[in-house]
């Protein structure tokens, strides 16, 4: 699960705060809800932040994936002609 960078910035705000995973974890249940990260999560989160500086997802391995407006109007054309296919 990807978590959005307003979540993440939240986590090191409070962790900051707080130092407790637990703790920030019980903080951010009351706005998100079930959909709030684990306390794992939000420990990896912190500690990412504390080596990097930075909330950003680390750079993947692998080739990056490339869509450009030619293919992304491919597909359109496909399913314009071809609604009920999938």
């Amino acid at each position: 699960m990807s978590i959005a960078i307003d979540i993440r910035i939240q986590i090191v705000l409070l962790m900051a705060k707080f130092e407790s995973p637990r703790t920030v974890r019980r903080t951010l249940q009351v706005e998100f809800g079930p959909n709030t990260p684990s306390e794992d999560t939000i420990k990896r989160t912190f500690e990412r932040f504390c080596e990097t500086g930075n909330v950003e997802d680390r750079p993947r391995s692998g080739r990056p994936v490339t869509i450009t407006e030619e293919k992304i109007d491919d597909v359109r054309n496909v399913c314009e002609a071809e609604p009920c296919s999938s």
